[in-house]
Formats: structure tokens, C-alpha cells, sequence
């Protein structure tokens, strides 16, 4: 896997859950970008695309259908094969949290006020025995440096995944399907990294 910038992530991220998760949920959920605009697409056939990859398992033939059309072919134009490699990956990490063999499925959750009360978190949809791992819920970790925490970042608007790493002594913005586990005083699961 390539490593991401913090800038990348960001907007890879949010044309992601665009274009997989918000036509799943009905609804927009929160995004890194404040002026983000999402990708004219259908949202009922983006569904149709999501629903047709679970019961086909067809993760590649999914994936073309999203990444189709005249919005793909500009992304391509501004963007470094490896970024568009990047993307691909991306999606594909959101596309398989719909897959049900995975064993957790995002769903909207209304807990949130600073989202309007329309958000999304991950529950389980099979029993997780302890030691048992979520093989197929996965993240993407950027580090950022202080002047991308400068020109992302507005707090309390759109710094719901950024950690304070004290390894590594910076800010790391963490996206992806495994941003939305719902975070917990007393967890019952824990993250590895890998």
C-alpha cells in the first residue's frame, strides 16, 4: 500500500463515502472538506452498484461501475497514476465493509449532535469471539505536519479522526471504514495496526 499525505487521504476519503457509504445511508455524512461538492452521480444507481457487489462478490466489476464516466476520467487527468492506484484501494476498503461475509456493516447512527444527529458507525452483524480479528475492516493512517493541521483542520467541525500519536509525537488523521468505530469508555474490542 502507498503511503498518503494528509491532503490526499482528505479528499480521497471524502469522494469515497460519497460515492459508497452516503448512497448507502440516504444521507451525507461528514466530510474533511468543508467546500466539498460530491461527484454527480446517480445516488440510486450508486446503491444499485453497492447492493449488486453483495450478493455477486464482484468487488472489481463494482468498483468500475463507481469509478465511470466523465468525473473519473478529469480525477485521472489531475491525479499520479499511484494516487489513482491510491483511490482504487480506498473505495475498494469501503466497497468490502458492505460485503457480507465481513462480519460489521456501517449503518447510520443518530448519536451525534454535531452531525445533525446523521452519522454512521460500524456494528457487528455476526458474533466476534475474543481474539478474534476484523480482517476486512480497515483504515489508512496519514501523519500530518503542523501547517497541514493548519489548513485541514477546523476544530470541531472536521477533526473527528485525528489522533495525537505519542510514538511518533504528531498529529495523525485517521479515515477510512475503521474511522467509523464508534469510540467507547469501556471498548470491548481494540485497533491493531499493521
Amino acid at each position: 500500500m502507498t503511503a498518503f499525505s494528509a491532503r490526499d487521504l482528505a479528499e480521497f476519503d471524502d469522494i469515497a463515502v460519497s460515492l459508497v457509504v452516503d448512497p448507502m445511508m440516504g444521507f451525507t455524512t461528514h466530510k474533511m472538506s468543508e467546500k466539498f461538492r460530491p461527484v454527480r452521480r446517480d445516488t440510486d444507481t450508486l446503491r444499485r452498484i453497492v447492493e449488486e457487489y453483495r450478493k455477486t462478490d464482484r468487488i472489481d466489476r463494482a468498483y468500475d461501475r463507481i469509478f465511470d464516466g466523465k468525473w473519473a476520467q478529469a480525477f485521472t487527468t489531475v491525479k499520479t497514476k499511484t494516487q489513482v492506484e491510491s483511490f482504487r484501494d480506498h473505495v475498494i476498503r469501503y466497497l468490502t465493509t458492505f460485503n457480507p461475509r465481513a462480519g460489521f456493516r456501517i449503518v447510520p447512527s443518530r448519536r451525534y449532535s454535531q452531525e445533525n444527529n446523521l452519522g454512521a458507525k460500524i456494528i457487528a452483524t455476526r458474533q466476534w469471539l475474543k481474539g478474534d480479528k476484523m480482517i476486512m475492516l480497515a483504515g489508512v493512517i496519514a501523519t500530518m505536519t503542523s501547517e497541514e493541521e493548519k489548513s485541514l483542520l477546523k476544530p470541531g467541525e472536521n477533526d473527528f479522526s485525528v489522533m495525537f500519536s505519542t510514538r511518533k509525537h504528531c498529529s495523525q488523521l485517521w479515515l477510512g471504514p475503521a474511522a467509523y468505530i464508534n469510540h467507547d469508555c469501556f471498548p470491548t474490542c481494540s485497533v491493531r495496526l499493521s
